[in-house]
């Protein structure tokens, strides 16, 4: 029998839920690899679903966790591009590993030397730069040729049209009658004042759902002034498409894209006198009524602030003792993320402070007894790192929120059948109405049973929001993993950063604590959330 020449690590390793066969497929080439030289494959990682340019991986924060601790002498990979996009992190990744004496190796092309780092680390950079480039050129020619690149806007939808080459035609919008006729409303209750609260307060009693399927708030009507956004600013409404606004941009360390609004020397703007819902003349006006209220809010702000200097030092000295105070209380009590949640593993009962930095049972003979700050935190943050995409879900499947899915299922169902039987009313009473029947009557009849159906349609479009919510894949899982290690590295970096501090805590249950081992009980559906952290 051969002896294997060396251990080897395998790493894998692709950027989106579509690519899923990807991860499987790279580590079957690796290990083809590994057998035709002689390795003995000791470990697998791998990270599906996430982007080359983030550094922080469950996947890969193991494979370097393993190497520290000489479990292999090489790392196998497909490519170079798989452990890293970005030429700063690869580079950071061989200089490690090389100190370490691991090599890496990729099926490509064999062994990694610092050259090669160079070369393909910078190649990697330049695809990404490359790609960006030409995603801009790509949507910037079809806006240019009347196509609407980018997600659905409210108000319109694909339209779905080929050209001579039986191709699909992208990018092509039409107008949803029903939708612009909301937005027409919007626009004109605005005009008459009506406040955002109240047309937003109007469209929710009707049962008009919103852009995002939920419920109708000011921040959709108004979006932001810098970056066009919101309804009211939309400029498609009146049959211009603006392009190139804001640059999206990735965070060199997490990875995460920030958008950056562009000069408006910059913007793209092309008439698209198809796509006009509202006329210009009521978009402009809506426009300078914006500015005004804007303008009247500025002032009353201002006027607010034309305090005596004397009183503004006392409000800022008594803000500044509340803060101290908070400051106080949160660094004794509950700043830290396992503060509250301590458990003793022989008692079973909530540990609790004495002191700062001290925390006991209370129960007599309690092997365990007391247990301090300094000694649980190390200790409490391995046991995170010990957080995988199958303990959420596996969390999932509590029976607690399995009946909760259950109930969101019965909602579901519930406005589907109420929906079928106010149908079928309206169609009754239709069919036993005479030409004599006054047609106030029937459009008022007709009005509110549709008020009705939009009410419980939107009920079922946030019972089914939150059914999805509730129902996590394994991509998501991922990123939501993804995510908490981001705030663990933090904490292992600075331990009384309050961010990361207090998001981890909301996403743990208890902290079990024995003479020598830590067990963590996390909250699967508050680790899902962190995702909608920024």
């Amino acid at each position: 029998m051969t002896q294997p020449s060396g251990r080897a690590a395998i790493y894998a390793r692709h950027s989106t839920d579509k690519q899923a066969l990807s991860t499987s497929d790279q580590i079957d080439r690796c290990r083809a690899y590994c057998e035709a030289r002689g390795y003995l494959v000791t470990g697998v990682y791998k990270d599906e679903a996430v982007s080359g340019k983030i550094r922080d991986r469950p996947g890969l924060d193991a494979l370097m966790a393993d190497a520290r601790e000489a479990h292999f002498q090489m790392v196998v990979t497909e490519d170079l591009s798989r452990l890293s996009r970005k030429i700063g992190h690869i580079s950071d990744t061989y200089d490690i590993l090389s100190f370490l004496g691991i090599t890496i190796e990729t099926v490509s092309n064999g062994s990694v030397s610092q050259i090669d780092v160079g070369l393909r680390g910078t190649m990697n950079a330049l695809y990404l730069s490359d790609l960006a480039d030409k995603t801009r050129r790509g949507m910037k020619a079809a806006i240019q040729r009347g196509s609407a690149p980018g997600g659905r806007t409210y108000g319109y939808r694909p339209l779905l049209r080929f050209d001579d080459r039986g191709e699909p035609i992208r990018g092509l919008r039409e107008i949803i009658p029903e939708e612009a006729e909301v937005i027409r409303g919007i626009f004109t209750d605005y005009l008459r004042g009506h406040s955002l609260a109240r047309i937003c307060e109007g469209l929710n009693t009707r049962g008009i759902p919103s852009p995002g399927g939920g419920k109708w708030y000011s921040s959709t009507l108004i979006g932001t002034a810098s970056r066009g956004t919101g309804i009211l600013r939309n400029q498609v409404y009146k049959g211009v498409i603006q392009f190139n606004k804001a640059e999206w941009k990735s965070h060199p360390l997490t990875g995460e894209r920030l958008a950056v609004t562009r000069s408006e020397d910059e913007w793209i703007t092309v008439d698209a006198p198809h796509l006009a819902i509202i006329p210009i003349d009521l978009f402009d006006r809506v426009q300078r009524e914006m500015i005004s209220r804007s303008s009247v809010r500025k002032a009353v702000v201002e006027e607010r602030l034309r305090l005596s200097d004397e009183k503004r030092q006392a409000e800022e000295n008594a803000r500044i003792q509340r803060w101290r105070s908070r400051q106080v209380t949160r660094l004794t009590n509950a700043m830290l993320f396992f503060s509250g949640k301590l458990h003793c593993g022989w008692s079973g009962k909530k540990l609790t402070a004495l002191r700062k930095g001290m925390y006991s049972c209370k129960e007599p003979n309690c092997p365990i007894c007391t247990v301090y700050t300094d000694d649980i935190q190390p200790r409490a943050l391995k046991a995170l790192r010990t957080l995988s995409p199958q303990d959420i879900l596996t969390g999932y499947q509590s029976p607690e929120l399995e009946a909760k899915r259950e109930s969101l299922r019965a909602r579901i169902a519930a406005a589907d059948a109420d929906t079928t039987k106010r149908r079928k009313e309206i169609a009754a009473v239709l069919d036993t109405l005479s030409d004599q029947t006054r047609r106030v009557e029937i459009k008022t009849y007709l009005e509110n049973k549709e008020t009705e159906l939009r009410q419980i349609a939107m009920r079922r479009s946030v019972a089914v929001r939150d059914l999805r919510f509730y129902s996590p894949n394994e991509a998501i899982a991922i990123k939501a993993v993804a995510k908490a290690m981001g705030y663990i590295k933090a904490l292992e970096q600075d331990p009384m950063d309050h961010k990361p501090n207090k998001l981890l805590r909301g996403c743990i249950k208890t902290v079990t604590v024995n003479k020598t081992s830590l067990s963590v009980e996390w909250i699967p559906t508050e680790l899902v959330k962190l995702l909608k952290e920024p």
